[in-house]
């Protein structure tokens, strides 16, 4: 019996199966059912033997009830035999713990210091690179940049002085000069009064009549509108105005018309002589017509230089030249072909003089040809070592900064 205990508690796993001593199983009682009653009291004493051992005890309890249920033990009996078991204190695992690895702080230091040596030697490389070689070019490129702005700065405070004075210099010989009058017509339309004549003399300088001056065709309706009868004292206002125009000029009322009436209209409001008139007598809460009358711009007084030059250009439109020769003018003449007569024989090859009684060669082309360059060469360099020598004015060399 004692070798069947040692047997069951050694099982290792509730896989292992429950021993049964062969001597009982051999051996018939006279009794069945009292030998029943025994093996079942043995088996559930083993059980209980089995299931209080260390091993079995950290088992899982399913695994225990299937195991008792296999060797024959039914649920009752197994549900009082796990009641009967003290309760379980929570197993504590094995120390087996794993070993702690060797620490790598040593090795990260000596890395870190590693890389930081790296980083200092370069740093150190590039900043000795830079002060030796980028930072010298970089000062003389930004000195450079700054003396060539100087300079420029220079230049264009002489150039504005230059033009201040020039301003001023242009101001003080222009002021004898008349001022252009703004809005003058011309003299070939300014004495038209009326539209027939603008017409007449466009016709005559062959003129479209987008091409005729504003003022004139402004000036002239408003006299055509005060020559009509029972409108001498009164001002037009502008759709009278346009109305006279576009009676006397059917073309106005076409596209291109219509566009030219739009120009009349800004010379209208924008030009001094044609100034606004607002009636008075206006009913109340009613926009008072505009009327136009023409003002003619003041005459200019010439001033003393203008006259001045009007008289010289007078005197001069008057001038006549004297015609008597003067008692030197013909000793001028023969020295003058004299010097030319000397200028063309002094290249001319020696011939001798011709033998009484004998004939002269002929003088064959080429030779004449000759003889006459020779000539014009000797007077081009007799005039040219005559010549006054013409000053030149030392142009001192610009010096580059």
């Amino acid at each position: 019996m004692a070798e069947e205990d040692k047997s069951t508690t050694s099982l290792p796993a509730p896989s292992e199966p429950l021993q049964v001593s062969g001597s009982q199983s051999g051996t018939h009682q006279p009794s069945q059912s009292t030998v029943e009653e025994n093996n079942r009291s043995e088996l559930i004493s083993r059980a209980r033997i089995f299931l209080r051992s260390s091993q079995i005890q950290s088992q899982d309890v399913f695994a225990k009830r299937r195991f008792l249920l296999d060797k024959g033990l039914n649920e009752h009996e197994i549900e009082l035999l796990l009641r009967e078991l003290p309760p379980q204190l929570p197993r504590v695992p094995p120390r087996t713990y794993p070993q702690p690895l060797p620490s790598g702080l040593l090795t990260l230091l000596i890395g870190l210091a590693r890389l930081l040596t790296w980083v200092a030697g370069g740093s150190a490389a590039l900043l000795l690179l830079y002060h030796k070689v980028l930072l010298p070019r970089i000062v003389r490129t930004a000195e450079a940049r700054k003396s060539l702005k100087m300079h420029q700065i220079n230049l264009l405070q002489k150039l504005n002085a230059s033009l201040q004075s020039f301003k001023e210099t242009q101001t003080q010989c222009y002021a004898p000069l008349p001022r252009p009058v703004p809005h003058k017509e011309h003299s070939t339309f300014a004495s038209c009064h009326s539209l027939l004549d603008v017409l007449k003399q466009s016709e005559t300088q062959n003129l479209n009549v987008n091409q005729l001056p504003q003022i004139t065709l402004l000036r002239c309706a408003w006299e055509d509108f005060r020559a009509l009868p029972g409108c001498a004292d009164s001002n037009p206002r502008t759709e009278e105005l346009f109305q006279v125009l576009e009676s006397r000029i059917p073309w106005l009322v076409s596209d291109e018309g219509l566009a030219f009436e739009r120009t009349l209209w800004d010379v209208l409001s924008t030009t001094p002589v044609f100034k606004e008139l607002t009636s008075q007598d206006s009913p109340e809460g009613a926009s008072a017509p505009v009327r136009w009358v023409y003002v003619p711009p003041e005459p200019v007084v010439p001033t003393a230089f203008i006259s001045s030059l009007d008289s010289l250009s007078k005197v001069i439109s008057t001038f006549q030249y004297p015609t008597t020769s003067s008692s030197y003018q013909y000793t001028l003449q023969a020295m003058t072909e004299f010097t030319g007569y000397i200028s063309s024989n002094l290249y001319t090859p020696y011939r001798p003089p011709s033998i009484p009684g004998t004939t002269a060669s002929s003088i064959e082309p080429a030779d004449e040809m000759k003889k006459e360059i020779r000539a014009l060469k000797g007077l081009v360099l007799n005039r040219r070592s005559f010549m006054p020598t013409i000053p030149r004015a030392n142009i001192p060399s610009r010096q580059v900064p």
